[in-house]
């Protein structure tokens, strides 16, 4: 039996035995996958009124400072620390508020941070401050931090009047929050790490099964490479043939054909899910690993006013003259610097995000991010994001990726599907064997096949 154990049966039972128990799972991230890639479209669709303005194209928008101002008089106790700009005109703005006690902490958290790893360096201190770090994201702080994030409102604000439309929170966006939470751990709210484990390890498994798929999908035989009849069944669908066959043949060639963006999601999949996975994808791709720096700070000057979120933004254009999404991180004390991050839209946009950073009084650019200035490695993950949910390119790459996650989705009922039909065959197959008479063997004659002769030689 061993002898007629081949390459390929071990490959067939790597993919059998690998799909079997991942099969729900897998069924499940490749449908709420599915769904979720057009969220952004379909919220916006459904709930226009809060998304979108009234505008002849001319209306000027109001200063920032006016809009924040509005906002922060109206929701008492918070401040304004994030702006999104549409390149469309007749989209709402949507401003980050943020409790101020939340702003607080965070800098409280942000200073202990750094009192620790200077502790670090000093002899007898680094095991106090592991331990600190290891007990920092247990079960109680997590939930709270948890809480504040909930707590943090995005407001879609009428840039042209400065009416607050509505939380950018709808029942729609909820509805796809949800499908986002079953995705990324199962709805395992009070468990998440288990959620994140089971979907991350079936990732990893969805790219074992994607490369022993391939191998089955390649003729059996690497010297009938050269004949092109055995190739082209791997690329047809049967309609013409029962059932079993159909469904052999979508599992087949519809996995083959969504294999490269299948593949792209299962390997990017787990970044989210582990942070050995994550940091261990950063190390392999970038050539130096960065060294952690201190965050930029705007060199405060004593009896002066920090220049307007409008010049800076202008600033902002002269540096990067293209229509784009717009991201103002609105500084909070009088120290930190002002980072505005823009990226291309529309149905096949240039991947990345460009950023500069500048000094809130002087409007000195700090730093520049050039996307293209970047490495071919630092460009890939920082575009893991775009690269697993298709955004990378836009509405373009968007279509893409729902057709080939809507064939993933079936790929675990196809295969279920020829297992089972197999394990049903092979029963039917042990029935007929069962009830079929023994063989007689040759030569032998019956006892009921003798009696007639005994009876003539006794007469």
């Amino acid at each position: 039996m061993a002898k007629n154990y081949t390459f390929r049966k071990l490959i067939n039972d790597i993919h059998l035995w690998v799909g079997i128990p991942t099969t729900i799972v897998l069924f499940i991230v490749c449908l709420t996958g599915t769904i979720y890639v057009f969220q952004r479209e379909i919220t916006q669709w459904v709930d226009s009124d809060k998304f979108f303005v009234k505008t002849d194209g001319k209306d000027q928008a109001l200063p920032l400072a006016g809009l924040i101002r509005n906002i922060e008089r109206e929701k008492k106790d918070s401040k304004v620390t994030n702006i999104q700009i549409s390149d469309i005109k007749n989209e709402a703005w949507t401003f980050t508020v943020t409790p101020n006690d939340i702003i607080e902490k965070r800098k409280a958290e942000e200073a202990e941070e750094k009192k620790n790893k200077m502790a670090e360096g000093k002899p007898g201190n680094k095991e106090k401050s592991d331990k600190k770090a290891g007990e920092k994201g247990k079960g109680n702080d997590k939930k709270a931090a948890q809480k504040d994030r909930d707590r943090i409102k995005r407001y879609l604000v009428n840039p042209y009047t400065g009416v607050i439309q509505g939380e950018s929170q709808t029942p729609t966006s909820k509805f796809f929050s949800t499908v986002l939470k079953l995705h990324r751990w199962l709805l395992m709210e009070d468990n998440r790490d288990t959620g994140k484990a089971i979907i991350g390890t079936s990732s990893i498994l969805m790219i074992l099964l994607e490369l022993t798929g391939l191998i089955l999908w390649l003729p059996a035989k690497v010297k009938s490479w050269n004949k092109w009849n055995l190739w082209k069944g791997g690329f047809k669908i049967k309609t013409d043939g029962n059932w079993r066959r159909m469904n052999f043949d979508l599992h087949k060639s519809l996995g083959f054909y969504t294999f490269i963006f299948v593949t792209i999601m299962a390997v990017t999949g787990p970044y989210f899910s582990f942070k050995w996975y994550r940091e261990g994808f950063s190390n392999a791709l970038r050539e130096k690993k960065e060294k952690e720096s201190k965050p930029l700070q705007s060199q405060y000057l004593a009896n002066s006013n920090a220049l307007s979120l409008d010049d800076i933004l202008a600033k902002a254009k002269n540096v990067y003259p293209y229509p784009s999404l717009t991201r103002i991180s609105v500084p909070t004390d009088s120290l930190e610097a002002i980072s505005i991050q823009k990226a291309k839209t529309g149905f096949f946009p240039d991947a990345g995000t460009d950023r500069v950073t500048f000094d809130q009084y002087s409007g000195k650019v700090l730093k520049l991010e050039r996307f293209s200035d970047k490495k071919t490695g630092d460009k890939i993950v920082s575009l893991v994001f775009g690269l697993h949910t298709g955004e990378i390119f836009g509405t373009f790459s968007k279509i893409l990726y729902v057709m080939a996650c809507l064939i993933a989705t079936s790929l675990p009922v196809t295969g279920f599907l020829i297992w089972w039909g197999r394990i049903r065959k092979g029963k039917k197959t042990a029935r007929q064997q069962t009830s079929k008479p023994a063989a007689i063997p040759a030569g032998y004659v019956s006892h009921k096949a003798k009696q007639p002769l005994m009876n003539k030689v006794q007469v």
